[in-house]
């Protein structure tokens, strides 16, 4: 009697929220009720995902990201899937707190039937009444789970956003480790020329060679090369780390042009490693001028320059606005000195 006056109350503000709402009931099996509720591992039973750190794996990382990935879509899928299960078991409560009610204010009426109505009349009211209790169990269990999904889905978020962080590093890592590779190699190549002196093997991701203009060999320049600085420059011989070969540095003002010494290719116009902003340009005979620590660059690799074209600006720093300029034979630097009449 106890747990009947229990459901009473209850089943009076169902079927308050009922009579206003006028929501039909559908049939409901309790296989599909069963399926919906299919229960994931809870929150407490799962082992902490481990931390990243500099020295995860690539590959242990997108394990743990593709792991996390499905372990979400699953929570996703149950929690969606709650909904529905949700909603039908509350109707079917409100259908059955109907039923009870009508049953609880029958009283004894069947009692006019005879003994045998007033036991199936009792009989009912019972089977109601559990199916009733079944029903707020049921509830109770769905919301529960529910707000469990909710909180595990925020918790996995939590997890995967220093792992994405990482993830994302290491991509832009490995990015510009592939570009300073193949800036290594683009310097390395534009040294690398055609034995044909009007043919010039180039350096440039969208422009394609280009025949030379037919002109005097760069070799009858020797002993009255232009300066790539018009105007007043200072002039000292430095060697660059690394190079094992004389260059020039050339003090001038900040943002002053760089011209081209000669005609040529630019077979390389790109930052490279202790250089800075570098452009190559190839003059033929396997004879290249580099002009580095440029403050900026004007033209592109592939491109076709009339001597004393602009490549670039002389650069400031802490020693004031420099550029330092190589003359090479193949990859080997020579002395630009006697080019210059120096």
């Amino acid at each position: 009697m106890r747990r009947r006056a229990r459901i009473a109350p209850i089943a009076l503000a169902l079927l308050t929220g009922a009579a206003t709402s006028g929501a039909e009931v559908p049939a409901l099996d309790s296989t599909s009720s069963t399926a919906a509720a299919a229960r994931a591992p809870s929150p407490a039973a799962r082992a902490p995902a481990p931390r990243p750190s500099s020295a995860l794996a690539e590959n242990d990382l997108d394990r743990l990201l593709a792991k996390l990935d499905a372990e979400e879509k699953a929570l996703r899928a149950e929690l969606d899937a709650i909904g529905p299960a949700l909603e039908v078991t509350r109707r079917r409560m409100i259908a059955r707190g109907r039923a009870y009610y009508r049953h609880v204010r029958a009283g004894f009426l069947p009692v006019g039937g005879g003994f045998d109505a007033l036991v199936d009349h009792a009989a009912r009211v019972e089977r109601t009444r559990l199916a009733l209790e079944r029903d707020l169990s049921r509830e109770a269990e769905l919301t529960r789970r529910s707000a469990e999904l909710a909180d595990r889905l925020t918790h996995l978020g939590a997890e995967r956003a220093p792992l994405e962080v990482h993830r994302e590093a290491m991509n832009r890592a490995r990015v510009a480790l592939a570009q300073e590779e193949e800036r290594r190699a683009a310097f390395a190549r534009a040294f690398a020329t055609s034995v044909r002196p009007d043919h010039v093997a180039i350096y440039g991701a969208d422009v394609g060679p280009a025949e030379l203009d037919r002109r005097a060999g760069f070799r009858s320049l020797h002993g009255r090369l232009p300066f790539p600085i018009a105007g007043r420059a200072e002039v000292r011989k430095v060697s660059r780390r690394g190079v094992g070969g004389p260059g020039v540095e050339l003090t001038a003002l900040d943002g002053a042009p760089v011209r081209s010494v000669a005609a040529g290719r630019v077979a390389f116009a790109d930052s490279y490693a202790d250089y800075g902003l570098t452009v190559i340009v190839d003059h033929g005979e396997r004879h290249y001028s580099v002009y580095a620590s440029l403050g900026a660059v004007d033209v592109r690799a592939g491109d076709q320059l009339p001597g004393g074209a602009r490549v670039g600006t002389v650069a400031s720093g802490p020693d004031g606005a420099k550029l330092y300029f190589e003359l090479r034979r193949g990859a080997e630097v020579i002395d630009p000195g006697p080019w210059f009449g120096m």
